[in-house]
């Protein structure tokens, strides 16, 4: 009995260790893989400049950052988001306008969804819903009837409507504090 202890104790151990290096020598590669995933969702934000260029502002408690193409000229701003979506954390960026009176995009960086339902909110159809929509104004999420952008309305996925009001209620509780927060930094 107390062999058998004292074999399992070290197999534990050695695991651990094992477990904990691999972590700590693969943490780099984990961190790098994350910056080109943010760096490759902020440029399809904005795929119609070229070679834009991407500055974070210094806003506590949020990741905002200032797009410019290659002239210097503002392309607008994207904002970090996070939902809590059916089976875990939704990361996003929301694409602002540079005067902050319309969406211009939203891509999903990452997100624990299930294929074919809630990873829907991936796709093109589901995003381009949100462009030109009024981020100051609350928007709304729809089931079975054709959106009005006009009045600030997105489709649901069928079967996902979970993922769906997720997105829209993390934009909704986002966006206003977003706005002001660059309002507040652009000034300063």
């Amino acid at each position: 009995m107390r062999r058998m202890i004292i074999v399992l104790t070290l197999v534990t151990v050695l695991s651990g260790l094992v477990l904990a290096a691999t972590f700590a020598s693969l943490s780099p590669r984990i961190e790098l893989n994350r910056e080109r995933a943010l760096q490759a969702s902020l440029a399809a934000l904005f795929s119609d400049v070229d070679e834009p260029q991407f500055e974070q502002l210094e806003i506590e408690e949020m990741d905002i950052y200032r797009g410019e193409d290659a002239e210097g000229r503002l392309i607008g701003y994207a904002v970090a988001v996070t939902a809590s979506g059916y089976n875990g954390p939704i990361s996003m960026l929301l694409g602002l306008t540079p005067d902050l009176q319309q969406i211009e995009g939203l891509q999903v960086v990452e997100n624990l969804e299930t294929p074919g339902l809630g990873g829907r909110i991936t796709e093109e159809q589901f995003r381009e819903q949100f462009i030109g929509l009024d981020p100051m104004q609350s928007i709304t999420t729809i089931r079975h009837v054709e959106p009005d952008p006009a009045a600030n309305e997105v489709q649901a996925i069928s079967g996902a409507t979970i993922s769906t009001d997720a997105v829209v209620d993390a934009i909704n509780r986002r966006a206003e504090k977003a706005i002001d927060a660059i309002r507040d930094a652009e000034d300063r």
